[in-house]
């Protein structure tokens, strides 16, 4: 058998639904019209760790496994990826992503914005990101790019790729936004 290093893990995709994240997905999809976005969650089933590391290399490497390749075809990903990938670690992590998903969907896309009060935007993002975390912020850590690091991004305002990181779980959860004029 090949000896694993410790950057080697093996990921097995998880289901990612809830009630509270589909009302919030729907109204992302509204606000995305010539976009869209895309959601996928997976678990580290085979990791050196007890923990998963989390940086660029390490979210670099995720997105070159094949699985998350496959769960997240659409994306079509580049093999091997050569760009910068624009991730930034989020400075409160988990704790500010209600407001990060609110703005999302009260900003809009190209000819599109939440059409009801903002607070209703804020209540739908809280929700979602409950069913998420669970309201274990101190186990999640958040990585934010707006860059169009693959094909699926149309490169202009509205790019954006989340990924929540479960620490205690293993788990990664991918949130890709895009849309165009």
């Amino acid at each position: 058998m090949p000896r694993r290093d410790d950057t080697t893990i093996t990921w097995a995709r998880v289901e990612v639904s809830a009630p509270a994240l589909d009302r919030y997905l729907e109204q992302l999809a509204a606000t995305h019209v010539n976009g869209g976005y895309l959601i996928g969650r997976w678990r580290a089933v085979e990791h050196p760790g007890t923990v998963v590391r989390v940086d660029s290399g390490h979210l670099r490497s995720f997105f070159d496994d094949q699985v998350v390749r496959d769960g997240l075809s659409e994306l079509r990903i580049p093999a091997p990826l050569t760009d910068a990938l624009g991730f930034e670690p989020q400075w409160a992590g988990s704790l500010c992503l209600d407001g990060v998903l609110a703005g999302l969907i009260v900003t809009g896309g190209a000819y599109e914005r939440y059409k009801g009060p903002a607070a209703e935007a804020k209540a739908l993002a809280v929700a979602a990101v409950e069913a998420l975390t669970q309201n274990r912020f101190a186990d999640f850590r958040v990585d934010i790019s707006t860059v169009a690091w693959t094909p699926w991004f149309y490169d202009i305002a509205w790019d954006h790729t989340l990924v929540l990181t479960d620490l205690a779980n293993a788990e990664l959860t991918v949130l890709c936004i895009t849309d165009t004029d």
